[in-house]
């Protein structure tokens, strides 16, 4: 933050006294590194969805599209853990169905996606995967430059908790950047 600082110093150069050291002392934790304001480089995007993600918005294309070099990994995950709860409490029969309807809600949602990065010019892989949410998705993602993801992937967000819990807990973890929408 050394360059940043001394630009500010000037600056504020006998207009505040001391004040703005004081400030800087006290709010250091929220201004960001100088190894924080380099951009990463970013060559892979790994786009999680679930069933509670919304539909990805203009703005989010918009901001992959400046990677337009970058290989997108997309991955739609459906809970492992419903599934064998299902499975134990109705059978296997009803498991199937609902294996079945989770596929087939996962290839309608994905075709949207995949329209939208042909159109952008992208070089994409998909999957559907089973397991559990946050982990999968935390593991997947050490691979990857980038995270895209809802904010209500895992669960519906609420009127008191903006993103879910599962989101939460991913971002938490993962040490790349994120792109919430």
């Amino acid at each position: 933050m050394g360059w940043l600082h001394d630009i500010i110093l000037r600056k504020f150069n006998n207009i505040a006294g001391t004040r703005y050291e004081e400030i800087l002392k006290a709010y250091e934790n929220f201004f960001l590194t100088e190894e924080e304001l380099v951009i990463p480089e970013i060559n892979s995007v790994l786009l999680a969805f679930d069933r509670f993600s919304c539909k990805v918005s203009e703005e989010v294309y918009e901001t992959i599209s400046a990677f337009n070099e970058a290989t997108v990994q997309v991955v739609y995950v459906i809970d492992e853990g419903v599934l064998k709860m299902i499975q134990e409490t109705l059978g296997e029969e009803a498991a199937e169905e609902f294996r079945e309807k989770e596929i087939a809600f996962a290839e309608t949602f994905l075709r949207d996606v995949e329209k939208k990065l042909d159109e952008l010019n992208f070089k994409f892989n998909r999957k559907i995967a089973f397991g559990d949410k946050a982990e999968y998705v935390k593991d997947l993602s050490k691979e990857y430059d980038l995270l895209v993801i809802s904010r209500r992937y895992g669960s519906e967000a609420t009127k008191t908790h903006r993103v879910s819990p599962v989101v939460f807990r991913i971002v938490q973890h993962v040490e790349k950047p994120v792109v919430l929408y």
